[in-house]
């Protein structure tokens, strides 16, 4: 693998039904705005059979793991791109588990054009309650930060133009978020 210069690396096809969806919002972007790995054959999105279950969640975690090899020293952001429903969409949650990159996304998405997306920031205590499957050593890692961006389509057809729209904004705000970061750090005495 090439190290590249793109501050983040956007993971699309985790869950197989998302892979077409995330294929089109990173069409979109700009070369070296962010970096890409498809899963090919990611894991079905659908809630598995109690019977299953056990199996799934070993799966599900082991997919996960995989990614660290990526993160390595390469990129400082893993954005884990995701789709639900939500009749009133497109909307979107922004999960990650550093209170600084929450508060720094909250920043500039006042600043941004009006987007009905909230942040999440895993493991604080004033935040929504949430449950994540993701394991910690992929959401709290002291190598590079973790950033899910859960875009709810307002149906189960095919993406449409302002979901799309909206993930690819997502994308770039919090891929610019890492960048001025790292812009900060270096300034710094």
């Amino acid at each position: 693998m090439a190290i590249s210069s793109a501050p983040a690396l956007v993971v699309i096809g985790i869950h197989r039904e998302e892979l077409s969806f995330g294929r089109e919002v990173v069409d979109g972007l700009r070369a070296g705005e962010v970096d890409v790995l498809e899963i090919p054959d990611g894991l079905s999105g659908r809630r598995p059979r109690p019977d299953q279950s056990f199996r799934y969640d070993m799966v599900h975690e082991a997919l996960y793991l995989q990614l660290l090899p990526h993160m390595r020293s390469h990129h400082q952001l893993l954005i884990d791109l995701h789709t639900g429903f939500d009749e009133n969409g497109p909307s979107a949650d922004l999960i990650c588990g550093d209170a600084v990159l929450g508060a720094h996304l909250k920043t500039v998405l006042a600043r941004a054009e009006p987007a009905s997306a909230r942040i999440i920031v895993l493991g604080a205590p004033d935040a929504v309650r949430t449950h994540t499957a993701i394991p910690e050593r992929i959401w709290h890692n002291p190598s590079f930060l973790y950033l899910c961006i859960e875009i709810y389509l307002p149906g189960d057809g095919p993406a449409q133009p302002g979901a799309v729209a909206l993930a690819r904004r997502l994308i770039r705000l919090a891929a610019g978020c890492i960048a001025y970061r790292g812009e900060a750090a270096e300034r710094a005495p």
